[in-house]
């Protein structure tokens, strides 16, 4: 038998890169079918980020030119108020009050510029005080003061004012107001559909990749040979088919395409801010070093943490499943306490490692909300204070103080992005690394067509090892004429199994040749070995479908040739007891099945696909010496106009064969008819004697 490699949890860490282009590259190969899904939900995310980079803006628009409509006076001489009206200022900005004075509409230095709103408000001419703007048929006496045909208010007097004449001489705000809402309303509306359009192409999208990632690993693991599964437990495989497929899928949902959509904001926000208001941008824009330090920090911190539970996470798994499928030998040796205690230990180590990778997650967080919380509480003092100067109008205070917060956000989840990067990344190795994985039996490229053997099998000075410093098979050197039975018996470890696994060519001989119908078995198809072979294996592996799909294996076998099969190896009786019949679906790996029953259903799989060559590797070794007989019948009935290997320590079962060898430590020892061997009083005589006494 094959060498089975040790299991290291040293596999299942993360050891990957954050970033690898070679693996991105490989990555986008299986998304590249579905790029129209992925542009189009990079299309819904341009929206989405116009829509995010928009919103605080009409904020602005909303506070400043309707909630927030303050003027300041400017006085100067006539020329130079002339000047100014000269420059074709928006209608509402600039207000003529007399020949040397005029009002200028606060949120208007905004948009002019920068050097001349510069020399408006530091010349001197431009008063501090702002005032909202009434018409003068409206003024009671209630606060404020006539001029010309304008009331103006002082705008900490706004509250002297009773609110329903406020909203009267306020309705063209109030409706401006509305028309703003409307619009920030619609725009909400258009970026919560872009934003499901974005989701659901990229979530379509990432599963169909995954699919095909899935499918392409799955049919590559079925064609390599089984010197990979002897090197590889199952449960790492379906942990590469399924964890480590599923962590590329988080990769590219959560991180890929969103990651465009993070940079975007940023650097939107970024440009935005500084065109606002340079100044005020680059001393919020102060504590992003510090940000980037915290960042860097607990990415490395949480680098190790992560791998370290991933490590221990496989360890419980692991644990878990060979105590859940050893439970009867657990119970019946009273190991419960024991395995109990083992549990205990592996499972306080995952959850020691799980509460510090909490901690790391529980002092970054916090961390970072008080480095944004900074950030904007610097904005919130130095653009106050601009504000209460008149250099910075509310609306844009307030839109600086959403955008800052817009920036930060995505900043933040970058780092826990990169977490999801790295694993993915890891995952995306061991997945290439089976796919770059080369199957060791290779069909070549002129391989003979299926055909129909006549099931004449020759084995030529064959030499194997599965480790080529450990032979396991010697010279061996035998034939089989079609129709033909040989019968192979020894101790175990012989070789005996090793020669079943070369003729149906899952492994390939180091040296020699075997020879089907006088060709040699690698000029062979594939397909020409698995249609013209049955094999039963002492092991019998049940799936979890019907009986008669179990029997059909996908095959076109009708119900009556299943029958057949059955009723030759004595199944029909127990099958058709079932509730069910040959529908009944079985439970994984035939659990409700007796291990003969499973044996005979393997029995019958084998005979309906009337195979030429016919392989029992220790086939009757689980079966009842009751039921031995009555299967005994139909496989003597089988085996006739049938090439029949057989590997049986019961030397009951192989008498009747055409030649014995008695195989020992790789090397055919002995060879001859069942009487013929006993008359030599060898290997098989021993044998003989060893299983039935005294030579009886």
């Amino acid at each position: 038998m094959p060498p089975h490699g040790n299991s290291s949890f040293a596999d299942d860490s993360i050891e990957g890169k954050g970033y690898d282009a070679k693996l991105i590259k490989r990555l986008l190969h299986y998304v590249k079918p579905h790029r129209k899904l992925v542009f189009l939900a990079m299309f819904f995310m341009l929206i989405t980020s116009g829509v995010e980079l928009l919103l605080p803006y009409i904020t602005k628009q909303g506070i400043d030119k309707y909630l927030a409509r303050l003027y300041q006076v400017y006085t100067d001489t006539p020329a130079s108020c002339d000047s100014l009206m000269a420059m074709e200022p928006a209608e509402g900005d600039f207000i003529f009050l007399a020949s040397d004075s005029l009002l200028i509409r606060k949120a208007s230095l905004d948009t002019m510029d920068p050097a001349d709103a510069h020399l408006l408000a530091t010349g001197g001419h431009l008063a501090a005080e702002t005032f909202y703007l009434f018409p003068a048929d409206q003024y009671q006496g209630e606060t404020g003061r006539l001029q010309n045909d304008y009331w103006l208010v002082p705008e900490r007097d706004l509250g002297k004012i009773p609110v329903e004449k406020l909203m009267t001489i306020r309705a063209k705000d109030v409706s401006g107001i509305t028309r703003l809402a409307l619009i920030f309303l619609g725009l909400l509306v258009i970026s919560i559909f872009a934003g499901y359009g974005h989701v659901m192409t990229l979530v379509v999208a990432g599963q169909r990749s995954m699919f095909d990632v899935r499918t392409e690993l799955f049919n590559h693991i079925q064609t390599l040979s089984l010197n990979f599964f002897s090197k590889n437990p199952v449960g790492r495989l379906v942990t590469r088919v399924s964890n480590d497929v599923e962590a590329l899928n988080e990769m590219f949902s959560a991180v890929l395409v969103n990651l465009v959509k993070d940079v975007l904001l940023i650097a939107g926000t970024i440009t935005i801010l500084l065109i606002m208001d340079w100044k005020l941008a680059l001393i919020s824009l102060s504590v992003l070093p510090v940000f980037t330090l915290a960042s860097i920090l607990f990415r490395r911190k949480a680098r190790t943490i992560y791998r370290k539970v991933r490590k221990h996470l496989a360890e419980l798994n692991s644990s878990i499943a060979e105590d859940v499928s050893g439970v009867k030998v657990v119970q019946i040796f009273g190991q419960e306490k024991n395995r109990r205690g083992r549990y205990f230990e592996i499972n306080d180590n995952y959850y020691k490692i799980s509460m510090k990778q909490l901690y790391v997650f529980g002092v970054f967080r916090p961390i970072i909300n008080i480095i944004a919380q900074v950030g904007t509480a610097i904005v919130l003092i130095y653009g106050g204070l601009s504000t209460l100067s008149g250099a910075l109008t509310l609306g844009a205070l307030v839109a600086f103080i959403s955008y800052v917060r817009q920036m930060f956000k995505p900043i933040s989840d970058m780092s826990e992005k990169y977490n999801i990067m790295q694993s993915a990344m890891a995952s995306s190795e061991r997945i290439f690394g089976i796919l770059d994985t080369e199957p060791k039996i290779v069909q070549s490229s002129d391989a003979i067509p299926p055909q129909k053997l006549r099931g004449e099998v020759a084995f030529q000075d064959v030499n194997f090892g599965y480790d080529p410093d450990t032979p396991v098979l010697r010279e061996i050197n035998f034939g089989i004429e079609p129709g033909k039975s040989i019968a192979l018996v020894g101790p175990t470890g012989a070789g005996k199994t090793s020669i079943i696994s070369l003729l149906t060519r899952f492994w390939d001989v180091d040296t020699g040749k075997i020879l089907l119908d006088g060709t040699d078995i690698r000029d062979h198809s594939v397909a020409t070995l698995r249609n013209n072979t049955s094999i039963v294996l002492q092991d019998a592996f049940i799936f979890s479908r019907s009986v008669a799909d179990n029997i059909r294996l996908s095959s076109d076998l009708t119900m009556e040739e299943i029958r057949s099969a059955s009723d030759m190896v004595q199944a029909t009786g127990f099958i058709d007891k079932l509730p069910n019949g040959f529908n009944t679906v079985m439970a994984e790996r035939g659990a409700t099945l007796s291990t003969g029953q499973k044996q005979l259903i393997c029995f019958a799989r084998a005979l309906a696909h009337d195979p030429r060559i016919l392989i029992l590797d220790e086939a009757t070794s689980n079966v009842d010496p009751t039921t031995e007989q009555l299967i005994q019948r139909a496989i003597e009935t089988l085996m006739k106009g049938r090439t029949s290997i057989i590997v049986a320590h019961r030397l009951s079962t192989i008498q009747k064969c055409d030649e014995i060898l008695v195989i020992d430590a790789g090397k055919i020892m002995e060879r001859g008819s069942h009487q013929e061997l006993l008359a030599r009083r060898g290997i098989y005589y021993n044998l003989y004697l060893l299983q039935w006494g005294n030579g009886k």
